[in-house]
């Protein structure tokens, strides 16, 4: 009786989750030929212009894109060279998109500037913080908030998609366990080059490959004149 209780709470629980989280998918194809283009930069914006999720396209032209906090008046954008930009306003709710990119030479500045805010690599997403960062930034706290997928509470806990991340590095290493806010309320965004986020991340290295996690974790690349006083003394007081 008792498991029967606990599966209906997980049921209800999980159900409450998912319906708090705006699913955008789609297909991106050219307008003439409807084949599909792959490696297209798309991204779901707010009003104000803020990147809330970003994806590329895989070969078949799909993508997938889940928006943990939606809200009114967001727009689909995408690029890609060779390949004129689109955007189109979306309603606060999930769907399934049919995008028609219009073939074009005119946007080669643009992709790359996006190409180097955000890049995919197999299940990890790096953010560029040079990208982020604003004049008034103190910690790498402060850039963190503004990439899209990722949030920071005033403690310094970080979720990624609304779910708390399961380990926080720092050049691949674990050096502060689970207070990695000391990390994120202390270290200086301009000693990080960039941010990685591992989606579906296993901490435990005997079940990697194995058994997958619903949590990603995040790593910082540190700049080269960082790693020294960051790494080797661990020094997390800067900022």
């Amino acid at each position: 009786m008792r498991l029967r209780y606990l599966l209906l709470l997980i049921a209800s629980l999980t159900s409450l989750i998912a319906a708090s989280q705006t699913v955008i998918t789609g297909n991106v194809t050219e307008s003439q030929t409807r084949t599909p283009v792959d490696a297209a930069n798309v991204m779901i914006k707010s009003p104000e212009g803020k990147i809330l999720a970003f994806a590329t396209t895989d070969t078949k032209g799909h993508f997938s894109l889940k928006i943990s906090k939606p809200t009114e008046g967001m727009t689909v954008n995408v690029t890609v060279l060779g390949y004129k930009p689109y955007s189109q306003k979306i309603a606060n709710e999930s769907a399934e998109l049919e995008i028609r990119l219009e073939t074009g030479f005119n946007k080669l500045q643009e992709v790359v500037v996006r190409s180097n805010k955000i890049r995919e690599r197999g299940d990890t997403v790096i953010y560029n913080v040079g990208s982020f960062a604003r004049k008034q930034d103190k910690t790498i706290g402060d850039v963190i908030k503004r990439m899209p997928g990722l949030d920071v509470e005033n403690n310094g806990r970080i979720t990624y998609q609304g779910v708390d991340i399961n380990k926080f590095y720092i050049e691949g290493s674990d050096l502060l366990g689970g207070k990695y806010g000391i990390a994120t309320n202390g270290i200086s965004h301009e000693d990080v080059g960039a941010v990685e986020v591992m989606e579906n991340h296993q901490p435990m290295r005997v079940l990697r490959g194995v058994s997958y996690s619903d949590q990603a974790a995040l790593n910082l690349k540190l700049k080269n004149k960082a790693k020294a006083t960051l790494v080797a003394n661990g020094n997390l007081g800067g900022g």
